[in-house]
Parts: C-alpha cells; sequence; structure tokens
C-alpha cells in the first residue's frame, strides 16, 4: 500500500509539474512575480493531493510526503508493481485528475519509472518545498 501511494504522489506532482510549467511559459510580463505564483499554487495542489491520499488509503504515503522521506518514495517508484500502477492511475481519475490519468496511460511503468528517475527521483521533485518544474 505504501508503494502505490509514493506513485501516487509522484503523479501528482508531475500533474502540478505540468500545469506549473504551461502556465509560466504562457506569460512572461514579471518572471519574478509567475515564479512565486507558481510556487504558491504548487504547494496548494500538494496539500490537495495529500488529502486525495489520505481518502483513498494512502495515508502511510501521505505521512512520506509530508514528511520530506525522499527514501521511501524513491523505494516505491523504483519497486512499484504494475497493479500499484493502475490502481494509481485509477484513483488519478476518480480524483478529477483525468489529464494526469491519460498521460500515464500513455507510457507503462517502466517508462515512468526511468522519467521519475531521470528527473532525479523524489528528491529533485519536492526537495526545498519545489515541484519538478521549481527551477523554471
Amino acid at each position: 500500500m505504501k508503494k502505490r501511494g509514493i506513485v501516487f504522489v509522484l503523479s501528482g506532482v508531475l500533474m502540478v509539474g505540468g500545469i506549473t510549467g504551461f502556465a509560466y511559459a504562457s506569460s512572461k510580463p514579471n518572471p519574478v512575480k509567475e515564479e512565486n505564483q507558481a510556487r504558491i499554487e504548487s504547494k496548494l495542489d500538494e496539500k490537495e493531493m495529500i488529502k486525495l491520499m489520505k481518502k483513498n488509503d494512502f495515508k502511510d504515503t501521505a505521512k512520506a510526503l509530508e514528511k520530506e522521506d525522499y527514501e521511501a518514495m524513491d523505494e516505491f517508484m523504483n519497486n512499484m508493481t504494475e497493479e500499484d500502477y493502475q490502481n494509481m492511475i485509477k484513483t488519478m481519475r476518480e480524483g478529477g485528475y483525468e489529464f494526469m490519468a491519460n498521460m500515464m496511460e500513455s507510457m507503462d511503468r517502466e517508462e515512468m519509472i526511468e522519467m521519475y528517475n531521470a528527473m532525479g527521483g523524489a528528491q529533485a521533485c519536492h526537495g526545498e518545498g519545489n515541484n519538478m518544474m521549481g527551477g523554471f
């Protein structure tokens, strides 16, 4: 169950990062203001994701995200099963994140793991209060 939750967290982070990236790229009249707004929105989305995780019986993973337990998140991601991956997609879809579920369905579990690790794992996605798009 902990493994499913961490995959769920990654999906939420990917979603938040994608939204933040598109929002930031669409206009650049004030780059500092845009970056700060993106970080605020990212934190709000992360809190909503934690609530959704707890509601869907991913309590251990929600705790790992809240405590920034990057090792637990990376362990889950690198060892998730196909069942974990499919459950994560289902939870994302049922939680109102249809576009994220569609993106996840466009790749298989191994491709998602590869992408996650290429981005730097959990610490790169969540470290220092940033999501994976925090540096853009």
